[in-house]
């Protein structure tokens, strides 16, 4: 993958490989989620991790990860464990789908990586790296 093409990919991103219901929202296909299951209609779909996704494709570099998907942010951010820790991208996490996003999203990012600085603004957290706090932290040790 590369060179500016954008190559879509029908699956989601969580904690393990497998096969879920996904509840999808007719009204507003931004509501479909496989964490809030309502009524109404469902599809399979297939669900593996960022680390996997990532390790199959060999790619060298994840610089930054979006995720506003309904819930499952947690599960996606514990499936990329290994890229947190290795590429350390910058992170822009919607917060607002759980009560507690605030706090859970910054313990799993923080206990994967504790290089990382977070902010949260309304509904959203921000995180990243600072190149002098990693460098830091690794002297330390």
């Amino acid at each position: 993958m590369g060179g500016g093409v954008i190559h879509p990919v029908q699956k989601g991103l969580g904690l393990a490989e497998c096969e879920v219901d996904i509840s999808i929202c007719e009204t507003n296909s931004g509501g479909n989620s496989v964490v809030n299951i309502g009524a109404g209609k469902r599809e399979k779909i297939t669900i593996t991790t960022l680390d996997k996704f990532v390790a199959e494709n060999r790619l060298t570099r994840v610089d930054f990860i979006k995720a506003d998907i309904e819930g499952a942010e947690r599960d996606m951010l514990r499936g990329a464990a290994n890229v947190l820790k290795t590429f350390a991208p910058k992170l822009a996490i919607c917060t607002y789908h759980l009560i507690d996003d605030p706090e859970t999203l910054e313990k799993i990012i923080k206990e994967i990586n504790p290089n990382y600085m977070v902010v949260h603004l309304r509904h959203k957290l921000f995180a990243m790296v600072l190149p002098d706090v990693a460098a830091n932290n690794a002297e330390r040790r």
